[in-house]
Formats: C-alpha cells, sequence, structure tokens
C-alpha cells in the first residue's frame, strides 16, 4: 500500500549555529529537501529572542518553499544549546527551547530526540529535560544506521567532533552524556570554526624561536582554515574575533596579533607559517583522539562481512580535519555520509538527520512493527 507524502521539519539547535532542514518523503524514499543554516550566538541573546529565531526560521521555509505552516507534518528536534552559558543549567536551557518552540510551533507536532535513541513528545520532554540535553550525536547515527549497519561515525562541526560507534543501526557508544562521551574520547571539543588557538597550541613558531602565545581571544582556528583556504568567506559563518571582516587580509591581521603584532611587523609568509604549525597542531590532537578512542573500542567489532572497517564523515570540517588524520593513521575505507544518505548538504547534516532519523526509525519502524 503506497503511502502519502509525509513533510518533517528537522531542527538542531547548537549553541552557536541554528540548522534547520525540510524534508518530504514518500515511499520510503526522500524526493525534496531544503535547508537553512543561522548563526545565532546563544551567549547574546535573550529568551525572547529565541521565539524570534523560530518565527524567522518557519518564514524562511514558508516562503522559499511556498507553503503554510500547517502543511509540516512534524517536527523534529535535536539540541546542544543548553549548554550555553545563557543558561545557568541545562535543565533551564532545555526548557527554555522547548517554551519558545511551543509558542511558534503545535505542541502535537513536537518530535524530541533523546539519548535513549528515541523521539519523545512534549509532556516526556518536561518530564525529563537532561535526556534532550546534547543528543544530536543520536538521531545523526540512527539517521546513518539505517543505510549502514556498521560503521565508526565522525561528525566535525564548527565546534566539536563526534566519534560515533555504530552496531546493528543502533549508536554502540560507551558514554551518554557529554561528560562520559569526553571520558571515552568520543566527544572531541575542538572544530572548524570557533576553536581558540590557545585550545589548540600554546606555542608557536616564530624567526628562529618558539613563542608563548597570548592568551587573548584575537583570533580563532577560522581564521587559521580561511588563510589556508580550507574554508571561504561564506563558510566562516561564525562571528570574528575583532568584529571585523572575514577576508584573507582581516584574518592575517587577526593571527598577527597571537603573539602581539600586526601586519608591519610580519609578513604574509611568516603567518602563513603559523597557520600551517597551528593547523598541523589541531590535526595532531585530533590524530591523539581517535587513537585513544580506538584502544577503548575494539574496533573488530564494526568489520563488516567484507572486511572492512567504515569510517563515514560528515559535518563542515571533514575533510580537512578527519579525512587526512584518518589517511595518516592508515584507516582508508572513508565515505561520506551525504552520498550514503542522500541529502545534499553537509554543513546542515544534523538537522536532515533528526528528520531523516524521525522518519524512518520511528513513523516507518512503528508502522511495521
Amino acid at each position: 500500500m503506497k503511502t502519502r507524502q509525509t513533510l518533517i521539519l528537522g531542527l538542531d539547535i547548537g549553541g552557536a549555529n541554528t540548522k534547520a532542514a525540510l524534508l518530504k518523503f514518500k515511499d520510503k524514499n526522500l524526493i525534496s529537501s531544503f535547508s537553512y543554516i543561522e548563526y545565532f550566538p546563544f551567549w547574546e541573546k535573550t529568551k525572547e529572542h529565541l521565539k524570534i529565531l523560530f518565527q524567522r526560521i518557519i518564514s524562511k521555509i514558508i516562503v522559499e518553499n511556498r507553503l503554510n505552516k500547517n502543511d509540516i507534518d512534524h517536527i523534529a528536534i535535536s539540541m546542544t544549546a543548553e549548554l550555553s552559558d545563557a543558561f545557568q543549567t541545562k535543565d533551564e536551557g532545555v526548557l527554555s527551547i522547548i517554551n519558545a518552540l511551543t509558542s511558534v510551533f503545535n505542541d502535537k507536532k513536537l518530535h524530541f530526540i533523546t539519548l535513549e535513541n528515541e523521539f519523545v513528545q512534549l509532556s516526556r520532554a518536561y518530564q525529563n529535560p537532561y535526556s534532550l540535553a546534547a543528543a544530536n550525536w543520536v538521531s545523526t547515527t540512527l539517521y546513518l544506521g539505517y543505510f549502514e549497519p556498521k560503521c565508526i561515525l565522525i561528525d566535525a562541526g564548527s565546534t566539536t567532533i563526534d566519534l560515533i560507534p555504530i552496531f546493528k543501526s543502533l549508536p554502540d557508544t560507551k558514554g551518554k552524556t557529554d561528560i562520559e562521551r569526553l571520558k571515552y574520547h568520543e566527544l572531541i571539543y575542538t572544530g572548524g570554526l570557533r576553536a581558540t588557538i590557545p585550545s589548540i597550541t600554546h606555542y608557536v613558531p616564530f624567526r628562529g624561536n618558539n613563542l608563548r602565545l597570548s592568551f587573548e581571544k584575537f583570533a580563532l582556528i577560522s581564521d587559521v582554515h580561511r588563510i589556508l583556504h580550507n574554508i571561504s568567506e561564506s563558510e566562516y559563518i561564525n562571528d570574528t574575533a575583532d568584529n571585523r571582516s572575514k577576508s584573507i587580509e582581516d584574518s592575517y591581521a587577526r593571527l598577527s596579533r597571537i603573539i602581539c603584532a600586526d601586519l608591519n611587523m610580519i609578513s604574509r609568509n611568516e603567518l602563513d607559517d603559523i597557520a600551517i604549525y597551528i593547523y598541523n597542531k589541531q590535526k595532531e590532537l585530533i590524530n591523539e583522539e581517535i587513537r585513544e578512542f580506538s584502544q577503548i573500542h575494539d574496533l573488530k567489532k564494526y568489520i563488516d562481512n567484507e572486511n572492512n572497517l567504515k569510517f563515514i564523515i560528515t559535518g563542515l570540517s571533514a575533510d580537512f580535519l578527519i579525512k587526512p588524520v584518518l589517511n595518516d593513521l592508515d584507516f582508508n575505507i572513508i565515505k561520506k555520509y551525504e552520498e550514503i544518505t542522500k541529502i545534499p548538504d553537509c554543513i546542515s547534516s544534523s538537522a536532515y538527520a533528526v528528520a531523516g532519523a524521525f522518519y524512518f526509525r520511528h513513523l516507518i519502524e512503528k508502522n511495521e512493527q
């Protein structure tokens, strides 16, 4: 029996970036999609701004797709913004986000992914807000698990990197919460845009010396990756450290300040060398974390029937942060999440994933049981 079209809005509400993806499914096929991402630094906003954010997202989606808000059948939600210091506690953050969502969307259409691999509706979300905290990696895994029952997923975003083993189509992590996942090297707190330079290295080479750098927030890793052409100006979606432009010239100026210099005191070639050094240090950090992860987890468990250990990568920094590190570690079977799941956008993959996971792992599997 053929099913009707189902329209699902996926929202991944991050502390810095909020991603939205509208997916249209029919007969287990994704037939169209639309995505939108907005830089929304929670630490600079009030709770009233949250409501305006969701109103802006739904307005953008409706206008671009010539829809009515009521055309959307379900809204699937994941979040990590509750950790933002805009909130005193995580449960305050979760509940503030939920309350803003209910002021914009139909309560009955809201479905929240939890750390227990399930989607819950509003009443259960209110009962246990901590189960919703930082659960976006669960939906990303559940969606991929529908296509790849056994692999290692690495999701490298602007701020963090998730390492998630998948077994029998489900997340097979040793940790659930952020604290546990840090302990088991399943969460790495570095990313392609928002990492501070001192979180990666305390020294940089300069004219034959190793200089201890300034611990001021003069530059971000996004400036390094902009200088090295790992990201474009349009992919530099976070705020700059000095609120100036995202041009390569301004990135050079910001990077010079980490050793208390300016562009009259240091050449572009010297700054290129510093950028390459910092980039290599970031890859070394990730390399060490993946090796620790490999020692804690029995990777043989995730080898498929063809005797392959597959790594599936996604996220805006996957190509320049994860792929070269995996190659250095002699992990050579690397595939892209977007190619496997048939979604068009790696930057908003978490929003696609929460919508896709809800459709395949909740609606479809529930109907087939």
